[in-house]
């Protein structure tokens, strides 16, 4: 399986760029506001922060936040 990466010029590499340097509760919270338009719930905001904090690249786990984002139903649904 090919993995589609953030990269490049795109919307979703642009706001990777635009937040990567936030503190982890600030990337998480403006990634919810631009894909979803709401902030997050407690329990999606602990998850989210907790696989920032995983041990990971960071980049690669706000790639992955960012994707989930984009494929969660609210997104899939409303947009």
């Amino acid at each position: 399986m090919t993995r589609i990466r953030a990269t490049g010029t795109g919307a979703p590499a642009s706001l990777l760029a635009k937040n990567i340097g936030l503190p982890d509760d600030q990337l998480v919270a403006n990634l919810y506001m631009n894909v979803l338009s709401r902030n997050p719930a407690d329990a999606e905001k602990n998850s989210a922060l907790a696989n920032l904090k995983s041990g990971g690249a960071r980049s690669i786990e706000a790639e992955n936040l960012l994707w989930e984002l984009y494929n969660k139903a609210d997104f899939i649904y409303n947009y």
